[in-house]
């Protein structure tokens, strides 16, 4: 363990002017950069608070009479208000595709993060999965400042349970045959009742999860893809959580397309919209080898045959962004968040859109029917300035409406062109901006480190 002092006006990220903290070595410079997070003395098991604004402070070691070292480069980090665990905690090298969801109660509201991450040395899938590993949660009660768990949560209850944060699903290691023996991905976590219909306090979870079977060859990126398909577990608090079951050899509630089929590569980012009672659509994403995009297809419940979401029929290609392939989504369109308007009646889609060398960014498109789709011709959220967090690309939106035709936009953020998530960020609607596209505001800015 070292002795450090934060430097400037970084100092309150971590407990205010003049306190010392006690962290370890490789938290203040690991193989990401500058990192650090608070951690109790006095207890050897304690949930990690990630500070704010602890990637951009300047450490340096300090003793009562040693003057400071020189401290590291500045790190541009507008837009980061969660980044990478602890050495050795389960998000250690890797934290990205965050679905954040806002819970109103007598004591105020109450924010819940789930997202995927990883430990080091993990390969990954960064081609189509930049944050695929292990699922978590996160909690906080404004949705900025975060609380999370170095390991496994502990199962607490009562008082503590609200605090009881960390890992909450793993890759299957029990079932060999299962979808998710490699990797998962959280794409959604909805709030329904038993027969499908919103509302009730069942929470449900969609993920995509690969296994160790081969797949179908992404030739423009040049790298090989694990079999992904769609997964369901479900869960009473948000935290306790079990796989559920499905027809399919795998338990998946819906599997990629067979060979020669646009959607035969994978299942990617299964995201839920509860349309009426009678009307549950799935959009998801994959790669046309055909055609060589990212598309965005979507599926339909089953409900002649089932009343519990566990079987899907596949309905076909929805959207692949822009015709241009020099445009922003010229190769495709993938990870996405659907949200239906009710104010102005029309469906608003988020969606990562992929530029012909792989620079990912954010865009957006509208619909009257969730069917038939028009896009804006430039993101609305871009990748940050070199060195930045975000540098290498932003992805994976999740999109909560607030007040006055606001968003907040929670998204992660690439460290380098077509790696791993770093982190998740968050854009606010700009206030001063009038600007939007078919009544949606889509004047965006990364939330400033104060």
């Amino acid at each position: 363990m070292q002795q450090i002092r934060l430097l400037g006006q970084h100092r309150s990220c971590l407990g205010g002017p003049g306190k010392a903290l006690y962290i370890h070595r490789q938290a203040i410079c690991g193989p990401q950069g500058p990192r650090c997070f608070q951690r109790s003395a006095k207890n050897q098991k304690p949930a990690f608070r990630h500070a704010v604004t602890c990637e951009a402070a300047q450490l340096a070691t300090a003793s009562t009479t040693a003057e400071a070292a020189p401290a590291a480069p500045t790190v541009q980090n507008d837009g980061l208000i969660f980044g990478l665990g602890s050495e050795d905690a389960w998000d250690e090298a890797v934290v990205g595709s965050p679905v954040v969801r806002c819970f109103l109660g007598e004591d105020g509201n109450r924010w819940l993060m789930w997202y995927s991450g990883r430990l080091a040395g993990d390969p990954g899938l960064d081609a189509v999965a930049a944050a695929a590993g292990s699922v978590g949660v996160a909690s906080s009660r404004d949705g900025i400042e975060w609380t999370r768990g170095h390991g496994e949560i502990e199962g607490a209850r009562g008082a503590a349970k609200e605090g009881d944060v960390g890992r909450v699903l793993a890759p299957n290691a029990e079932d060999w045959w299962w979808l998710d023996t490699r990797h998962m991905t959280v794409s959604d976590v909805q709030v329904f009742s038993s027969d499908g219909t919103a509302g009730g306090g069942v929470y449900w979870m969609f993920y995509s999860g690969s296994n160790f079977e081969p797949a179908a060859f992404c030739a423009r990126f040049a790298l090989p893809v694990h079999r992904g398909r769609a997964g369901l577990a479900l869960s009473q608090d948000g935290k306790n959580w079990a796989r559920m079951e499905a027809a399919h050899h795998t338990a998946a509630v819906l599997d990629a397309g067979a060979e020669g089929e646009w959607d035969a590569a994978f299942i990617g980012s299964p995201q839920v919209v509860a349309v009426g009672p009678r009307d549950m659509r799935m959009f998801y994403h994959s790669f046309d080898a055909s055609a060589q995009k990212f598309v965005i297809y979507v599926a339909n419940m089953m409900f002649q045959l089932v009343q519990d979401g566990f079987s899907w029929k596949r309905q076909g290609p929805l959207f692949s962004g822009g015709d241009d392939s020099a445009a922003f989504d010229g190769a495709g369109a993938a990870a996405c968040h659907v949200v239906r308007d009710f104010a102005t009646k029309q469906w608003i889609m988020f969606y990562e859109g992929v530029a012909r060398d792989n620079a990912r960014s954010i865009g957006v498109a509208v619909s009257e029917n969730g069917l038939s789709w028009r896009r804006l011709s430039r993101p609305v959220l871009k990748a940050g300035p070199p060195g930045a967090w975000d540098c290498g690309g932003v992805g994976s939106p999740c999109a909560v409406p607030m007040a006055d035709g606001r968003w907040r936009l929670y998204y992660h953020g690439l460290r380098q062109k077509g790696g791993s998530a770093s982190g998740v960020g968050l854009a606010l609607t700009d206030k001063e901006s009038s600007e939007e596209f078919e009544g949606v505001r889509v004047a965006f800015n990364k939330r400033p480190q104060s």
